[in-house]
């Protein structure tokens, strides 16, 4: 009798158990919904970077600081007249006052830009009047709360042709600046600011870089990672990653292979990020098959012994665009466009936990062909993606590390959108800026201030 009394004292606590469970559940279930969907509703109004201009943008990069404060680096140019970009910055402070555009002299372009402290860095290319950027490399830093722009220091000269470059923020105020060419790739490593030591060549004689990727590591180590191919230029195959590994007192100098690919394939796109004291690194590889049909893929493994690669993109869509981004700790994301041979393309996604692996991909919806995603990922492992759908500026942003993504959000009825970039920042901040109409095109930025 005692045995069955408490056999269903047992069963009617358990189901008021389950009950109780089933209730908190549900609750929890509507509080993550409910975050996704405050996650939609948290972006402010757009606001102006740049007034409508009677030059061309070139596509703007973000960073945000610790204080809240934010960087918006792109540039102007006349698309018929050789040599004449000129790099721009404008600042918002953390109660969203707005200083700018500034020009930025002598720098045609603006290759990276950072926070260090209070301070902007800026990483930039330069060359004579009427030429083609870049012949130099230079570093300037300016003062993030009075505009004030500091002296420019050469980094790295003789520079040919199209230039990239990478400012990465390391531990202790240590600034890393990498710069590709098709003449090669430089690193240069400051000990505190932008006071930068000599540069530093990675690459050999004949090896024309044509992708570059870097990312900080634990304990203020480094990566730079990239692909060269020997060749003449637009016609060199790159089949292999290449990348160094810097310390906190050492710019990046050992050169090892981090990935090859099989003969006939290539790599067009690469992407680096931490994973814990190692890193991760995603490429986008294509290749034609024996029946000439065209793939390209998303594909990705960690640099540590044994390691596997993970195919993340569909193999029967095409894929570009590829974003990369993780923070410290280890959760990772990445995005990308994916495409029909009809040009209907799709943002698509795959997202990683820290400790855990690539889940499957998943669609983000409809984006415009041609028209690359924009990714971060926050110091908390949250991750924000932005797109551009129909000539407007959307974005998604998780409701927790390492799951799916909310609802888009169109962040402006735009029509006319390009280039948009995102930043996730510290203080639960997270920033969109884009350029905007086609004869006088402008700079606009929204802010999502629940991040």
């Amino acid at each position: 009798m005692a045995i069955r009394t408490t056999s269903g004292v047992c069963r009617r606590s358990a189901r008021a158990w389950l009950t109780r469970v089933g209730i908190s559940f549900a609750l929890a279930t509507a509080s993550v919904a409910g975050l996704a969907q405050a996650a939609q509703e948290k972006w402010g109004p757009p606001f102006q970077l740049a007034a409508p201009q009677t030059l061309d943008v070139l596509a703007p990069q973000l960073a945000l600081s610790s204080d809240g404060s934010a960087a918006a680096a792109f540039g102007f140019q006349d698309v018929d007249v050789p040599g004449s970009s000129q790099g721009v910055l404008t600042l918002r402070s953390p109660t969203g006052a707005i200083s700018g555009p500034q020009t930025i002299a002598p720098a045609r372009q603006i290759l990276g830009v950072a926070y260090n402290g209070r301070s902007v860095e800026l990483l930039t290319g330069t060359s004579a009047t009427g030429q083609t950027c870049c012949s130099e490399a230079q570093a300037i830093q300016v003062d993030g709360s009075g505009g004030i722009v500091g002296r420019p220091r050469t980094l790295v000269g003789g520079l040919a042709g199209t230039t990239t470059g990478r400012l990465l923020t390391l531990a202790d105020g240590q600034m890393l600046a990498a710069v590709a060419t098709e003449r090669g790739v430089w690193v240069v490593q400051s000990s505190r600011g932008n006071r930068f030591a000599g540069q530093h060549l990675l690459t050999r004689t004949g090896q024309m870089p044509q992708a570059l990727a870097a990312t900080p590591l634990g304990a203020g180590s480094s990566l730079v990672a990239w692909t060269a191919a020997t060749g003449p230029a637009g016609a060199a195959d790159p089949r292999s990653i290449d990348g160094a590994t810097g310390s906190r007192t050492s710019a990046p100098r050992r050169v090892r292979t981090l990935v090859t690919v099989p003969a006939g394939h290539r790599i067009d796109e690469i992407g680096v990020a931490p994973r814990g004291r190692d890193a991760t690194v995603t490429w986008a590889e294509s290749w034609y098959d024996r029946s000439g049909s065209y793939h390209s893929v998303v594909e990705a493994t960690d640099l540590t012994p044994h390691a596997g690669v993970r195919m993340l993109s569909a193999g029967n869509r095409l894929a570009s665009g590829l974003q990369f981004a993780g923070d410290a700790a280890g959760d990772q994301a990445a995005a990308w466009e994916s495409c029909t041979v009809d040009d209907a393309c799709t943002v698509d996604t795959a997202v990683r936990r820290r400790g855990g692996v690539f889940g499957p991909a998943r669609s983000l919806g409809a984006t415009d062909a041609a028209q690359a995603p924009a990714l971060s990922v926050g110091p908390r492992g949250k991750a924000l993606v932005g797109w551009i759908r129909a000539g407007d500026p959307v974005a998604a942003v998780q409701a927790l590390p390492g799951q799916g993504f909310g609802p888009p959000t169109v962040l402006s009825r735009a029509g006319y959108a390009l280039d948009i970039a995102v930043a996730a920042g510290p203080q639960h901040e997270a920033l969109a800026a884009w350029s905007q109409g086609t004869l006088n095109p402008s700079v606009v930025g929204t802010v999502d201030s629940g991040f």
